[in-house]
């Protein structure tokens, strides 16, 4: 993705942007509008990262990829005070392994079938070709109660920024919400995880051979009760998972698999971080966002 490009997507999305409201209603207390996204940094290929910078505030739900090029394109809840763009997904892109980013914008869902509720929870997949796959929490009745109407959807993408809406669901819990996914893709084998509820039930596992319809394999168990809310990176012959501080004082963590299947014992980061998700850069670094 280019800058030419992404700066056309972003004037394309003010564009189309609807107009700042004159007043928001006070917020309660407790919600993800007062968390903030943090950056780290890891040199060793992510065992061990650096002291937590930030990123972005009043922002959830990180996710990042580095594109064909290096480019570092990240999308995350976004809660601006008095915005439109409040608890939209937002995208920020790097070209300097990290260091500095566009300021954020909002992304566009073209498509997205009438009546269906703002996409949440993105995770992004980047295609062979170069397009970005963005995987999200939607349901179709429009609600914003977490019931079990609540899926996974995805849409495509040249630019990071504007996406067409891929038609059906990708992911259904079995009678619960299916929320927070990640997904990452092996060859030609996609992974998708996904929290199945309470950090000690586990994640729920499905694999694809195009991305778009997953069949669900044995659910993943939570080993000491970790959180399986987090990203999936493609790392060594396998996949690491990156998860959220549960109830070990240790916090953050990683697991490796090579199938999805079985998995290695929890290995913790030291450091409190929620949904953390990372990417590699050109240089070898290993770059983490997360919930503070």
């Amino acid at each position: 993705m280019s800058r030419r490009t992404f700066l056309g997507g972003l004037v394309a999305t003010l564009v189309a942007a609807p107009r700042l409201r004159a007043q928001q209603p006070p917020l309660p207390s407790g919600g993800p509008w007062e968390r903030d996204v943090m950056i780290r940094r890891s040199f060793d290929g992510g065992d061990t990262f650096t002291a937590a910078e930030l990123f972005e505030d009043a922002s959830g739900v990180p996710c990042l990829i580095a594109d064909l090029r290096g480019r570092l394109v990240a999308v995350f809840q976004w809660f601006p005070i008095g915005s439109p763009h409040f608890d939209r997904v937002a995208v920020k892109v790097s070209e300097d392994g990290g260091r500095s980013w566009t300021a954020p914008v909002p992304i566009v869902v073209d498509g997205l079938p009438d009546g269906y509720q703002r996409p949440f929870d993105p995770t992004l997949v980047l295609l062979p070709d170069g397009r970005i796959r963005i995987y999200f929490s939607c349901s179709p009745a429009g609600s914003r109660i977490l019931d079990a109407s609540v899926a996974t959807y995805s849409a495509l993408s040249e630019d990071g920024i504007r996406y067409t809406f891929e038609p059906g669901l990708r992911f259904a819990g079995d009678g619960r919400p299916a929320i927070d996914p990640a997904v990452v893709r092996l060859g030609d084998t996609w992974h998708y995880t996904a929290p199945i509820g309470r950090p000690d039930e586990g994640a729920y596992h499905a694999v694809s051979g195009d991305g778009l319809t997953f069949v669900r394999l044995p659910d993943i168990p939570s080993v000491g009760g970790v959180n399986w809310t987090g990203n999936l990176i493609a790392h060594r012959r396998g996949m690491r998972f990156y998860g959220t501080t549960g109830a070990d004082p240790r916090g953050a963590w990683w697991s490796e698999s090579e199938d999805g299947l079985s998995w290695s014992d929890p290995q913790h980061l030291g450091f409190m971080a929620g949904d953390p998700g990372v990417a590699d850069t050109l240089d070898g670094e290993r770059v983490m966002l997360h919930v503070s």
